[in-house]
């Protein structure tokens, strides 16, 4: 994966994710990133973008299953 894409490829990712990875996803990512601010992990940033990614999927998912 190219660093560059890795953003593009990570939302194109958890759109073929079931409902239970996304959601652990979201849990683990929110656990490292606030574990990571107090440590200085570099990687904090990347943490929070997965978290909002799996959490926006999970709210696309929520939208579209409202609409029918």
């Amino acid at each position: 994966m190219l660093a560059n894409n890795w953003h593009s490829e990570t939302i194109a990712r958890f759109k073929t994710l079931p409902i239970e990875a996304l959601e652990y996803i979201k849990w683990d990512a929110h656990k490292a990133a606030t574990i990571g601010e107090t440590i200085g992990n570099p990687k904090v940033g990347q943490y929070w973008d997965e978290f909002h990614y799996a959490a926006m999927e999970l709210n696309r998912r929520k939208g579209n299953a409202n609409r029918y």
